[in-house]
């Protein structure tokens, strides 16, 4: 039996939750300390440094792929990605009002409110719910789902 591969769908819309960048933090913390206490008189501690600089990255790690894992947001043709949920996009019938209150609808993704520092897009869903869905970049969203739906109803 052979395995078909699988071809990937073009991406829509995508946010990663954060930046890798974040993770050289912790080694240029150490970098810097060495550097600047090698100016001092009686030398730099290097192993101080090295493992203050080890935490800061391990912690930062922590953070970084927490958020990679909960705060993702990924919209391809056939699926809407909000952290840990999705959701086929077939299941959305359309866009609520941008400025539309969007307290007490089921927020999608792993919490139970919209994520700080992202905008939310109120869905109306097939079966007559709505949902709320979020990215930092809200209007981008908002665009891109405007665009499938689209592209949808003229198919």
């Amino acid at each position: 039996m052979s395995a078909e591969p699988v071809e990937a769908e073009p991406v829509l819309y995508a946010e990663s939750g954060s930046r890798p960048w974040v993770l050289l933090f912790g080694p240029l913390l150490a970098l810097a300390g060495i550097g600047l206490e090698s100016l001092a008189p009686g030398g730099a501690s290097v192993p101080l440094w090295l493992g203050v600089g080890l935490l800061v990255f391990l912690y930062t790690l922590v953070l970084v792929r927490s958020r990679r894992r909960f705060l993702r947001v990924e919209l391809t043709a056939s699926t809407l990605v909000q952290g840990g949920t999705r959701l086929p996009t077939s299941q959305v019938s359309g866009l609520r009002p941008a400025d539309e209150d969007h307290h007490g609808i089921r927020v999608l993704g792993d919490g139970p409110v919209v994520p700080r520092r992202h905008g939310p897009v109120v869905l109306r869903l097939s079966d007559g719910t709505r949902a709320v869905a979020w990215a930092r970049d809200a209007d981008g969203l908002r665009r891109a789902l405007e665009d499938l739906l689209r592209t949808r109803a003229t198919s």
